[in-house]
């Protein structure tokens, strides 16, 4: 006897390629439209805003949710301008740009306020700090180049595609930037170097990585390669040297693609230092090519000062700087407490660390080699009593070893900069069941002006 089994179809509320009219109801972290076909089912649409009514065509669909694209406005937002940059929603590397800075500030207020809401968690989030001049502020950037056209292309991907969408103004790099990218293009197409395909899987140069200093100026250029020597280096060395006057290095990285990384640690320098230097808080800072440095120096600043601030550091404390890269956060802190404990588990940061303490002539800090929740559990083992614990994780937020680590040497307060809102109120939860309570506001701080991004400080004071 058979046994027949009846299986379910799953009967989605949009088909593909269907025509729909509806209010926007939301927008989502990522800076996309949400309308909602059912309270369970949404439709993302780019370059849709919160109580427009569009028309739409659905593109995609799942079992859980679908995409959308906007075929005509019929109602507009009030908070919506016209950037004229429209091709920068395409990529979706700025996909607020149609937003009104005002309203993103206060979208990004919302948005981190909803997902402690969520969370259930009872918090007042402070009004956004934004920026005076919220364009071509970013010191870095890195952008994929393709034969297009019989020409070398420089821009962004467009959204779920191996298309590039050409640019040469992001909007939101240092203009000089933006310069250097199409100096460079220029210099590989001369030379007619191959660029790395997506779709054949082979070619040369896969991205060009742009650094600039914002008060040092000096301009590192990283052509970043699937293969480990470009043809005509001399000669592509002596081009870019020649075209750009505050060049101060040059580096080929190997990183081929399949290791799925954008840089590798694989660099061999083509012209010039290693490193170039900037300033933050009036320190001397040696900036490498994997170094993690914050892209926006202007609002990088007042936000390490606001997290010292509400940190109410003292003379008499021990701060412990975890995830500490090449040492910004604890050196811009040393002045202010008695001893800077860094640990970090990148080898070049450690080492950039070092050599920035040195430059600064900081006496009492020192920076670590090591897993965070390893040397936790270590520093507690030897008897370390933090007052201070800052944690400024990426965007994958902390672990649970982490944070077990760190309440169990049970500093009086706990500094959470966070570039990821999701992960801070996830985080929070867990925090907070192990003792800790949030002490004041939380306080967004925009570092990601026209994108979905925005950072946040968050203090956790002992119970």
């Amino acid at each position: 006897m058979y046994e027949v089994r009846i299986i379910a179809r799953t009967v989605l509320p949009v088909k593909l390629n269907q025509e729909l009219t509806s209010y926007v109801d939301d927008i989502r972290i990522d800076g996309m439209g949400i309308v909602y076909i059912t309270p369970e089912y949404p439709l993302y649409v780019a370059d849709a805003l919160p109580g427009e009514k569009i028309k739409l065509l659905v593109i995609q669909v799942d079992k859980y949710s679908g995409y959308g694209k906007v075929l005509k406005r019929l109602e507009r937002s009030v908070d919506r301008q016209n950037s004229e940059r429209q091709y920068l929603i395409d990529a979706g590397t700025a996909p607020l740009v149609n937003l009104k800075y005002d309203a993103q500030l206060a979208l990004k207020q919302l948005q981190v306020q909803k997902l402690f809401t969520k969370q259930n968690i009872d918090v007042q989030v402070d009004v956004t700090i934004g920026m005076d001049q919220p364009t071509y502020y970013r010191n870095k950037t890195i952008v994929p180049v393709k034969w297009q056209n019989k020409h070398l292309t420089s821009g962004f991907y467009k959204r779920g595609t191996h298309e590039l969408v050409p640019m040469d103004d992001y909007f939101v790099n240092d203009a000089k930037i933006d310069k250097a990218i199409i100096t460079v293009r220029n210099i590989l197409e001369k030379y007619q170097i191959t660029a790395f395909d997506p779709d054949l899987e082979h070619g040369a140069i896969r991205y060009i990585m742009i650094r600039r200093g914002y008060y040092s100026h000096e301009l590192m250029v990283v052509l970043v390669s699937n293969q480990k020597n470009i043809l005509h280096e001399l000669e592509i060395s002596n081009d870019i040297c020649q075209q750009l006057p505050e060049l101060k290095s040059l580096i080929l990285n190997y990183s081929p693609k399949k290791e799925y990384v954008l840089l590798s640690p694989n660099n061999r320098t083509l012209w010039g230092d290693n490193a170039i230097h900037d300033t933050l808080l009036g320190y001397n800072f040696i900036i490498g090519p994997n170094s993690f440095y914050q892209v926006n120096p202007q609002m990088t600043e007042l936000l390490y000062d606001l997290a010292a601030e509400k940190a109410e550091l003292k003379s008499t404390d021990t701060v412990i700087d975890a995830y500490s890269g090449i040492g910004t956060i604890g050196i811009s802190v040393a002045h202010r407490v008695k001893k800077v404990l860094g640990v970090e588990v990148v080898p070049g940061a450690v080492a950039d660390a070092q050599l920035n303490l040195q430059a600064n002539k900081i006496t009492n800090a020192e920076y670590i080699l090591a897993d965070a929740p390893a040397q936790f559990k270590k520093w507690q083992a030897e008897n370390l009593k933090p007052d201070v614990v800052f944690v400024d994780p990426p965007r994958r937020g902390l672990t649970s070893s982490l944070i077990k680590a760190t309440t169990d040497m049970s500093p009086e307060r706990i500094v959470y900069i966070s570039c990821n809102p999701v992960t801070l109120s996830r985080d929070a939860v867990e925090i907070m069941a192990n003792g800790y309570r949030i002490d004041g506001p939380v306080l967004p701080v925009d570092q990601f002006p026209q994108t979905s991004h925005v950072e946040s400080i968050a203090v956790f004071r002992k119970d």
